[in-house]
């Protein structure tokens, strides 16, 4: 009987956060807004849902704190704190 593997961290998924760690979370400070999912899931090539999934892990494994704002499509997630950065 062949299983499959399942491993939580794949090289694609660990490619896209460390993409996203590069470019967007180094440069968010207190107040910045995070970016949308769409536009997520254009700059990383991927859909919005997943792409949403690799901006909140790589947000948890910088130590941003974060909170949301508003309602309905109104809603938008704002940097409140910064973890582990002066």
């Amino acid at each position: 009987m062949n299983t499959a593997t399942y491993s939580r961290n794949k090289p694609a998924g660990l490619a896209h956060r460390a993409q996203l760690s590069r470019m967007i979370v180094q440069r968010l400070q207190p107040g910045h807004r995070i970016p949308s999912a769409n536009w997520l899931s254009r700059f990383l090539g991927l859909s919005s849902s997943e792409a949403a999934r690799h901006m909140r892990r790589a947000l948890v494994e910088a130590g941003i704190t974060t909170e949301t704002r508003g309602r309905g499509c109104g809603r938008r997630i704002y940097v409140v704190a910064l973890g582990g950065r002066p």
